[in-house]
């Protein structure tokens, strides 16, 4: 059975995914000033490190194989999410660095200075979780071949 903490970050990842894809023209069904109003907060890739994540999210549930569960975690969740932290200190820079952008009403540069929970806080803060002992007891590698799976 897979820790809670990894079915807390699936249903996260999937939400978030689909919000984006709702709100992504021609494809979309929610309103472009939706978008236009959470582009400020979340960036132009609200779901692009979730979304790739997903791929290695699913075959940790299913894989038996607790090495392959820990690159997974390691290669496949953690290393993205630490590429969009860096995006979100990069956003972080821009923004203090003359005040942003300037405000060209193009949604796409606007910087809020609430960007970086999006793209640093909640990232490292799924980082903790996949980290705690239960997901480390899923992905540990058991020394006796014996032992039963979690």
């Amino acid at each position: 059975m897979p820790p809670a903490a990894l079915i807390a970050y699936l249903l996260f990842a999937i939400v978030v995914t689909l919000i984006d894809y709702n709100y992504n023209p021609p494809l979309g069904s929610l309103p472009p000033s939706f978008r236009r109003s959470l582009l400020p907060y979340t960036g132009s890739f609200m779901m692009v490190p979730y979304a790739f994540t997903l791929i290695f999210a699913l075959p940790m549930i299913f894989n038996r194989i607790r090495e392959y569960r820990q690159l997974l975690r390691f290669f496949g969740i953690t290393v993205l999410l630490l590429i969009f932290i860096v995006y979100g200190f990069n956003g972080v820079y821009r923004l203090g660095r003359d005040g942003g952008p300037p405000d060209l009403g193009i949604p796409h540069l606007a910087i809020s200075p609430w960007r970086p929970i999006w793209t640093i806080l909640i990232p490292s803060i799924w980082i903790a979780v996949l980290y705690l002992p239960s997901m480390n007891r899923f992905c540990r590698v058991t020394p006796n071949p014996n032992e039963e799976e979690a």
